[in-house]
């Protein structure tokens, strides 16, 4: 079986309908037929084809029978059955190509049975040979998937205790998360330190605890044997006292089992009145003492489980995660061992510390008295077991770390990255930029304090629809700045700004009846952007799309014709995180050729030396490395009557330059 690759290939040449799959990217370049005037490029993902057959086969009663290519009958179905939005919008006005770029994939995963269908003008249908194909471009789309952090190697595995630290919300806790994925959930023990935290919550104590009550029900033959036992034993009211008992297990059988047991051993069966009363003495007694009494076992705590386990377990990494390691007294809570924090170039203790009575026992119990875990009654660390902790620098001064402890950790700072562009904060029907706020907050803090420490983190909040509300903003942002950033009156963070009139303001004074007022009067004051994913509210009338058409980028409908480059490039900027800035900038400079413009993107120094009428029309992106790009609104023009069709010309362009941008328009 060819793979789909060269099939693609070999089939196209004899197709009116190109297909080709990229070498380096999940995602089929096909086109038109070209015969109204030089050939068109388009791009599908595998996903989207994959749930695009997925969509034919839970509706395959109604497309069994346009197994022959008709535009009207494939264009209708597709418009109302294909879930995809590529796919849905491709269906529509690219619906010829689509069809031959679905035939070609089933006829390949159905080779040679299908091999001499013309792809052009048929497609197979039956239910198995869509099965074959699904399963087959599964697998196909899998290998194109971007490689996921591997635990083993995300770390230099030197690195076996690491302290990630930072400002609040910059997605600690999200990398190490991120590290451990792949990692067997046994292996992985987490816990929180907290003022209260100490060697006993950490490591184990003896603790009070309930006895567990006797749980073994026997059978009707080991009943027979037991009393039989205490018969010949010359128990006297041996029934009533076998009642007692075993009063859980005869509560289980019916009366004739009870007077079998008694005729099996030699009694008579009105006997078992003498169990019932037994059954009740244990039942009410017995029981109620046994189950009440108090004993004293050894508790292990999140440090001793994960150490147990890294001794089961040696061949495999065993991670012990602690989250705000600051916020606990380190020397009070490690105790003696802060001694085995020092590892040698294998990863194991350098020295070793005796364990006390009570762990030692525990430990020889739970590992056996010559594991190395527990040696001649001392404790190491093993090689295998990895120590990552969260530490917020806001809150460093909470529980000081002295050096000693420091130095036997390695550090990793996790940076503020404005990462959350989508998201909006919502106020009385205006929406404003949260990734805008962070910024112009975070510069007021920076300059106040000379220190990142109290700075508001990418994940400060985390709404799960990118909306935050007035109340989020009130009751969670505003509050946490009030009174661990402003208390002092650092930080100049909480005026308003009416017109040309500022004015202090307290945080009581945001929940007045004119809360939103205030609100905005303070978005204006920190000069926060409006919102304008979709370009904003200074686009003039003749930027917007022709009603008659709409343009989507990836699915994503442009409501503004000079907004496509940045919806390109932005959505770019979204699918490759691993880019730099600079690597944006020179994948989408060449692409000014295309604007009348001199200029698509450029950098903040770039932008910061433009005159301000050109500087202003453009709109930012930020990047995941911290920095961001401008995208120009200007030199964009779409169907025009006497001058270049300039967005045509881009939208053509990008759709061929396999940067997986897919850009459709489609005519109502």
């Amino acid at each position: 079986m060819k793979d789909l690759f060269s099939f693609l290939n070999e089939v196209s040449g004899n197709s009116d309908f190109k297909a080709t799959l990229s070498e380096r990217g999940g995602f089929i370049t096909f086109s038109n037929s070209g015969r109204r005037g030089g050939s068109k490029f388009f791009q599908i993902g595998l996903d989207n084809i994959l749930q695009t057959l997925k969509d034919i086969l839970i509706n395959i009663e109604t497309f069994k029978n346009l197994t022959e290519y008709d535009e009207t009958s494939w264009r209708n179905n597709g418009s109302e059955y294909f879930s995809d939005s590529v796919a849905n919008a491709n269906s529509t006005v690219q619906t010829k190509p689509l069809f031959s770029t679905l035939s070609k994939v089933i006829n390949w995963a159905n080779q040679p049975r299908l091999d001499s269908i013309d792809s052009d003008a048929k497609i197979c249908l039956d239910k198995d040979a869509l099965e074959t194909t699904i399963a087959k471009l599964e697998v196909v789309a899998d290998s194109f998937k971007p490689s996921t952090v591997i635990p083993n190697n995300t770390c230099d595995d030197t690195c076996r205790q690491i302290i990630f630290y930072g400002a609040p919300g910059t997605g600690k806790s999200h990398k190490i998360k991120a590290q451990l994925e792949g990692v067997f959930k046994e292996n992985i023990f987490r816990t929180t330190f907290h003022p209260d935290s100490d060697y006993s919550t950490f490591v184990g104590a003896y603790k009070p605890t309930m006895e567990k009550p006797m749980d073994k029900v026997y059978a009707k033959g080991e009943l027979i044997s037991k009393l039989t036992e205490m018969k010949e034993g010359g128990v006297t009211y041996s029934p009533q006292k076998f009642g007692a008992k075993y009063w859980r297990s005869l509560k289980l059988l019916n009366l004739s089992d009870k007077k079998d047991i008694l005729q099996a051993c030699g009694m008579s069966d009105n006997y078992t009145v003498e169990f019932d009363k037994g059954v009740a003495v244990g039942e009410e007694y017995l029981a109620c003492s046994k189950e009440s009494r108090i004993i004293y076992s050894f508790v292990p705590q999140a440090f001793l489980n994960a150490y147990i386990q890294a001794y089961r377990k040696p061949e495999e990494k065993v991670y012990l995660i602690i989250e705000e390691i600051n916020r606990g007294n380190c020397a009070q809570i490690f105790g003696d061992l802060f001694q085995l924090l020092d590892r040698d170039e294998n990863g194991i203790s350098e020295y070793t510390i005796k364990a006390d009575a009570d762990l030692k026992s525990f430990l020889e119990e739970e590992l056996g008295e010559d594991n190395l875990g527990i040696k001649d009654g001392e404790l190491c660390l093993p090689s295998n077991l990895y120590i990552y902790a969260t530490m917020n620098t806001s809150d460093q001064s909470l529980f000081p770390i002295d050096s000693a402890f420091k130095r036997r950790w390695d550090w990793e700072y996790e940076p503020i990255k404005y990462k959350n562009t989508d998201w909006k904060i919502v106020i009385d029907g205006t929406e404003y930029s949260w990734v805008s706020l962070q910024r112009k907050v975070n510069d007021k803090i920076l300059s106040a304090t000379s220190s990142e420490d109290k700075m508001l983190g990418d994940y400060f909040v985390n709404p799960s629809d990118g909306i935050i509300t007035d109340k989020v903003l009130l009751n969670k942002i505003l509050f946490y700045l009030w009174n661990d950033v402003c208390k002092d009156g650092e930080g100049d963070i909480f005026r308003t700004k009416e017109g040309d009139k500022e004015a202090d303001i307290t945080f009581s004074d945001l929940y007045g009846t004119d809360k939103s007022d205030k609100l905005k009067a303070m978005m204006n004051y920190l000069q926060v952007d409006v919102a304008e994913y979709e370009g904003g509210k200074d686009m003039e009338q003749e930027n917007l799309v022709d009603s008659a058409s709409k343009i989507e980028v990836n699915g994503k409908s442009v409501k503004y014709i000079n907004v496509i480059p940045y919806m390109a490039i932005k959505e770019y900027v979204s699918l490759h995180p691993e880019k730099t800035t600079q690597e944006i900038l020179d994948i989408w400079s060449p692409f000014k050729k295309y604007s009348m413009r001199s200029w698509v993107v450029c950098n903040k120094q770039e932008r910061d030396s433009m005159k301000p009428e050109y500087a202003n029309y453009s709109l930012e992106i930020n990047c995941t490395d911290g920095q961001s790009i401008w995208v120009n609104k200007d030199g964009w023009m779409h169907n025009p009557t006497k001058q270049r069709d300039t967005i045509s010309e881009f939208i053509d362009a990008v759709n061929e330059s396999g940067l997986g941008i897919n850009i459709t328009e489609t005519f109502i």
